[in-house]
């Protein structure tokens, strides 16, 4: 189907006169007209994108929904939707990115450690390596500052 076809058939299917009766009950003013060309404007949006999967365009109250089964578009649908909600929101004790920094710096000690090891056992090998003994001192350094 083309899409003159799919809008026409999805118009004529609705009930735009119930939905219209609906939100003057909630004191929305709306018109047939506006409720159409919302709709025609959605299904085109879904007509026109080129995802290849289920997807969803929603303005005012309605949505319009393209579905797919094994990449082949399948049906479109027009719903009107009203809803009621409520919502809570509060503060975490402590924000993710302290958790991310957290898990960061333990994974970096992780690190250090095993390279504080690798430079100690060159060192025992060759107590003349000066480098190696650098090396310990500034990691140790690193991971006092780290703790």
């Amino acid at each position: 189907m083309n899409l003159e076809q799919i809008q026409k058939q999805l118009i004529e299917d609705f009930d735009f006169e119930k939905v219209l009766q609906i939100l003057s009950k909630i004191g929305e003013e709306y018109t047939k007209e506006d409720l159409i060309q919302n709709a025609n404007s959605l299904i085109k949006m879904a007509y026109t994108s080129r995802e290849m999967h289920d997807i969803v365009f929603t303005a005012g109250y309605l949505e319009v929904t393209r579905a797919y089964i094994n990449e082949e578009e399948v049906g479109y649908n027009l719903s009107f939707l009203l809803e009621e909600s409520s919502s809570l929101s509060y503060y975490l004790e402590k924000p993710f990115s302290s958790k991310i920094q957290e898990e960061k710096q333990l994974l970096l000690a992780k690190h250090l450690d095993e390279l504080l090891e690798l430079n100690k056992d060159v060192l025992s090998k060759d107590e003349t390596n000066h480098l190696a003994k650098i090396n310990i001192n500034r990691i140790e350094e690193i991971i006092e500052v780290l703790n």
